[in-house]
């Protein structure tokens, strides 16, 4: 069954895309037929990828707004072959015109997203959601097409404040929709001799207590060096700490797949019948 995953904090500077990239380029990587959206404005999903955004006309904007732009005609194939189940809808600066748009649509707009994807989930195994940095409504729509949020936060004082903020907010959302996705810590920018990194992640422990995942994203340079070369880490630097790390982040994530549909069917509570009907589900549910 497909798996929708936002990738979002408000807070900028967490490595949110480029967790985004990776764990898609991961997934992509496996085999999985997997499918990467960037719903940030800035376009940075594409600039990691090598990507010219900004003279595009078919992009995430066409994505939300326009229900007539046939799917096959916004994704773009990368050039890699280890990468070649990766599908990748780019956006541009365009998309912060969407947020205008989705507003007078009342609460059809916080579903623009899950009402498109609903058609093309039964071609994915994984949606990867790179959200905007701030709470916008192009973020609502991520979580109200998805199935896990997935929230990085980078090492430093400030960056556990943030997450309470996202996380009281995803319980509003669940409490006024009834939405059932899970919620999972991802701690980035980790140095496990650092007296920082190692309260972050005790405080992110005492927040999430399982929903905190066991892999961390440690600090190093190849990071940075795989942005500028505008490729994955698992192709530019496929052993240096962070390529490695978010190797075990796509293990713990296909272990947590296979667990909740183990759990399903241990439950008596029978799968979706088909992706479609799966979709129709969640598309049923309350608006915000």
């Amino acid at each position: 069954m497909t798996r929708v995953i936002a990738v979002a904090n408000q807070k900028g500077g967490v490595g949110k895309t480029v967790t985004s990239l990776n764990l898609a380029a991961c997934m992509a990587r496996r085999g999985r037929r997997t499918l990467l959206i960037d719903l940030d404005p800035q376009g940075h999903c594409g600039v990691g990828l090598g990507v010219d955004t900004e003279p595009l006309a078919a992009t995430t904007y066409e994505l939300l707004v326009d229900k007539s732009a046939p799917f096959d005609a916004l994704t773009l194939k990368l050039p890699w072959p280890e990468l070649a189940s990766l599908s990748f809808v780019p956006s541009n600066l365009r998309l912060a015109l969407a947020e205008r748009e989705l507003s007078v649509r009342s609460t059809l707009g916080n579903l623009a997203l899950a009402t498109r994807l609903r058609d093309i989930r039964a071609d994915y195994d994984e949606v990867v959601l790179d959200c905007p940095p701030s709470l916008s409504k192009l973020t609502l729509n991520a979580f109200l097409a998805s199935d896990l949020v997935l929230i990085p936060v980078a090492v430093g004082f400030f960056s556990i404040h943030g997450v309470r903020m996202l996380a009281e907010t995803l319980r509003d959302i669940f409490e006024e929709t009834g939405l059932d996705y899970e919620i999972r810590c991802l701690i980035t920018r980790y140095r496990a001799g650092q007296t920082v990194s190692r309260e972050v992640r005790r405080a992110a422990d005492e927040m999430f207590g399982d929903f905190c995942f066991s892999s961390v994203i440690r600090e190093t340079a190849e990071v940075e060096k795989s942005v500028g070369a505008q490729t994955p880490l698992c192709i530019s630097a496929p052993r240096c700490h962070a390529a490695l790390d978010y190797e075990a982040l796509c293990d713990e994530l296909l272990e947590l797949a296979s667990a909740t549909r183990r759990g399903a069917q241990a439950g008596g509570r029978d799968e979706p019948s088909t992706e479609k009907e799966a979709a129709d589900g969640r598309e049923g549910q309350k608006a915000v």
